[in-house]
C-alpha cells in the first residue's frame, strides 16, 4: 500500500531554510510524489489485469 504523506514535517523543514535548499527539497518531494503516482497506477493495472483474468477463467 502507499505510504502516508508527511506534510507537517516537510513544511517544518522548508520554512527556515535557504531558497536553494528549499528548491532542492521541493524537487525531491515532487519526484517522490510522481513515483507514488506511478506505483499507484501500476497497482491499479495489476488489479485490473487479475480481475480480467479471473472473469476470463469463469466464462470459459
Amino acid at each position: 500500500m502507499l505510504r502516508r504523506r508527511r506534510n507537517h514535517q516537510f513544511k517544518r523543514n522548508t520554512k527556515y531554510t535557504s531558497p536553494n535548499r528549499r528548491r532542492v527539497m521541493m524537487k525531491n518531494a515532487h519526484r517522490k510524489m510522481l513515483l507514488r503516482h506511478r506505483i499507484f497506477a501500476l497497482i491499479q493495472m495489476e488489479e485490473q489485469r487479475d480481475a480480467k483474468a479471473a472473469t476470463a477463467v469463469v466464462q470459459s
